[in-house]
């Protein structure tokens, strides 16, 4: 007997969903949110204060080498040698299973 189970693809309105919620839907600091008002494809070719959010090896989209995980999970001295705080800044950090859900997204290939 076959039993099929059902799996969630997560999409990018999931992801823009979960940084909205980390800031509580609020403009926030200097960059602002990025990840609003934007495709995929905008989103996925990011680039704040001077360095992509999204890190690619071989032409692929890598999640814990990414600098949107990275900073979400501590500070860190960003691509200009800038050191950053972990985000979101004056808001509760993002659980660790919310983190993986990004990084599997990424790892996943970001789909639309």
């Amino acid at each position: 007997m076959y039993n099929a189970k059902e799996t969630q693809t997560t999409r990018f309105p999931d992801i823009q969903k979960i940084l909205d919620d980390a800031v509580e839907n609020e403009d926030i600091g200097r960059h602002g949110p990025f990840w609003r008002n934007v495709t995929r494809d905008e989103f996925v070719a990011k680039i704040v204060f001077g360095c992509p959010i999204l890190h690619t090896e071989n032409g692929l989209f890598v999640g814990d080498k990414s600098q949107l995980i990275k900073i979400l999970r501590l500070p860190i001295t960003d691509c200009n040698q800038k050191p950053r705080p972990q985000m979101p800044v004056g808001f509760p950090a993002l659980s660790a299973e919310k983190i993986q859900v990004i990084s599997d997204w990424i790892d996943a290939q970001c789909p639309p």
